[in-house]
Parts: C-alpha cells; structure tokens; sequence
C-alpha cells in the first residue's frame, strides 16, 4: 500500500470510528430522561443522559409462558424517584430496557397478576373499600400496552386459564354498605377475555357479602368467604356480622 492509499484508508477509518462513536452515544441515551432501567438485580434511572444507580429502589418477578417478567414500582416519595409518575416499569426476560409502562394514582395497595400465557396482566391500585382494576394487553416485541377494560374490584384477583380470571367485584352504585365506613357491596365474579363477558358466580345481597380469598393452583376451585347479618342494619355493627368459609367451583369454559 502506497503512502497516499495509506492515508486514504486511515482517514476512512477515522470517519467509520466517528460514525461508530457516534451512533452508540446516541444509542446509549435513546432512553428519555426518569426512564428506569433494569440490569441484573440493580435498578438505573436515566438523567441527562446518564445512567444513575438508585440503591434503593426494589424490584419483583413472576415467571410465566412468555419468560420472566420484572417490575419496578415508582413512587415518587421516594428517594431518586421524585418528579417521576407514579407506577410500574414492565421489564420481560434479560433485557433491561424496558417493555411498558403502567401509570397508576396510588401507590399503596397496588398488585400486579400476570396471566399463565405472559400476554395480559392485571393491575389494581387504591386503598379503602375498593380499588380501580385494570386489563392490559402486552406485546413486549412491539413494547405495547393496550387497556382492554376497567373494574371496581377489591382484595386479590386471580387467572385461572390463560384467558379467564376471578376476583371480588365492588357495585359502585350501590356503594358502602348501610351505615358502614369501609364496607361495600361485594360479589365474586368471572372475566372471560376472548369473549368480553362478566359473570357473576356468588352475588351480594342486602344482608350477603362474598370475598375472593383463594384459587387452587388447577383453576378448579375458589376459596370464598361469606359475611353476612340478619339484618342490613347491622353492617354497621362489627359484632353483629358472622363469616363463614366456601368452597366454590370455577364455571366451565365456553
């Protein structure tokens, strides 16, 4: 290679070194800033550019068909987390960037349930006698969220197939019970997903409660617990409300 091809390919180098450089610093700092970032068991929140260590901040998984998915909870209270929204970042498998995000009103008494398929998940948030449920599509490929619908909901949920699930249904309408501060009306009811339909599986009554407690691990059978008075007056009266634990099964598909 002569002196001037030489130099000619030096330069081209150089340029390619540039472009190189270039195109990771601008890779590195795709993540807007208050994004967080999720690698190994440390979580990272984007400033400036940067990427600063938050020591404390905490993160929880669940394993499911699709891989494992990871979940940062923000609450801006918290130190590193002010001037952030509050809610979850959705992280699925090793990546660290992450997959959605899920804006949420309160942070307290919060719960994520994943479906088995990995491909929906629940959100619930709020305190008191109830709390706003969410269903959410997932597509970690294309990073989409999408809200399929809204409950009123109170206490856990839980999947039982990949496309069904159960938990305590609020009437919001009806609102609290008569004379209580923190009792609603609560019924146990199904979600179909595919086909969009509610159905009720144990309903309140003027003098009936019923509560998801638990779901065995088949989907088959649903642990509820009953509370009930002789008279809708005595909601109001701690002593005067009896419970009673049931065994209910989980209605058939289609």
């Amino acid at each position: 290679m002569n002196h001037v091809s030489k130099k000619f390919f030096v330069t081209l180098l150089a340029l390619a070194l540039c472009a190189g450089g270039a195109w990771a610093a601008e890779g590195g700092s795709a993540s807007p800033d208050g994004t967080l970032l999720l690698r190994g068991e440390e979580v990272y929140r984007m400033e400036g550019g940067r990427q600063r260590l938050l020591k404390d901040a905490l993160y929880q998984s669940t394993d499911t068909e699709a891989g494992t998915w990871s979940w940062v909870l923000v609450d801006p209270d918290n130190e590193g987390m002010e001037g952030l929204e509050s809610g979850v970042w959705l992280f699925l498998g090793d990546d660290e960037r992450p997959a959605g995000f899920l804006p949420m009103h309160e942070t307290r008494d919060y719960m994520l349930e994943f479906s088995p398929s990995g491909e929906k998940v629940l959100m619930s948030c709020g305190t008191g006698p109830s709390q706003d449920m969410g269903l959410y599509l997932l597509d970690a490929a294309g990073r989409s969220i999408v809200k399929k619908a809204s409950f009123t909901a109170w206490s856990n949920a839980f999947w039982v197939d990949p496309h069904r699930f159960v938990f305590t249904a609020f009437d919001k309408d009806k609102g609290l019970r008569h004379g209580s501060q923190d009792r609603g009306w609560y019924s146990v009811a199904l979600y179909d997903t595919v086909e969009e339909m509610l159905t009720v599986i144990r309903e309140a009554t003027a003098t009936q409660n019923y509560v998801l407690i638990g779901c065995d691990h088949n989907g088959e059978m649903l642990e509820v617990w009953e509370h009930s008075v002789k008279d809708e007056k005595d909601w109001a009266d701690e002593d005067k409300i009896e419970y009673k634990g049931h065994k209910v099964p989980v209605p058939a598909a289609g």
